[in-house]
This record gives structure tokens, C-alpha cells and sequence, in this order.
């Protein structure tokens, strides 16, 4: 089973200037960080850079579905930064 991207994912992907190709390069980095989601029990946040922004992914682990994808907050900038050396 591969990586998928919802609708919604995919139209905050273009509204944040962030490719496809973008999110799924983040997900198969080896320089990410992951979070359990707050809101989601089966949901992560994987942390990671593309350019010059830190992204959030949000992901089902379960069925390999992401969510959405959004800017990194504050916090969860120095955690990746902690967590990478990046």
C-alpha cells in the first residue's frame, strides 16, 4: 500500500505552495520527526524541511492516507531542529 493524498490535502498543498512531490519527498526523508497527532489517535505529524520551511504532514498511519499538510509551528520547529540537527 502506498502513500496517499486526500482531496483536502492536496488543495491546501496548492494554496500553501507546497507540490506533491514536495509531501512525499518529506515522508521519505531521513531527516523527519514525528508527533502523535492531539486530535487524531491514529494520526502523526511528520516534521520536515522542503526549501526553506519546516512542513507538518499530518498522516494515518493506518491506511497511509495524510491528511493535510501545513506550516510547522513555533514549537514543533525546535522540536524538529532538536530531533535533526537541521
Amino acid at each position: 500500500m502506498g502513500i496517499t493524498l486526500s482531496v483536502h490535502t492536496k488543495e491546501r498543498a496548492e494554496e500553501r505552495g507546497i507540490s506533491e512531490d514536495g509531501i512525499k519527498a518529506i515522508l521519505t526523508s531521513s531527516f523527519t520527526a514525528t508527533i502523535p497527532s492531539k486530535t487524531d489517535p491514529e494520526a502523526v505529524i511528520v516534521l520536515g524541511r522542503h526549501g526553506s520551511k519546516i512542513w507538518g504532514v499530518v498522516l494515518n498511519f493506518n491506511t497511509l492516507n495524510v491528511i493535510t499538510v501545513r506550516p510547522a509551528s513555533k514549537k514543533e520547529r525546535r522540536f524538529y531542529e532538536q530531533e535533526t540537527g537541521n
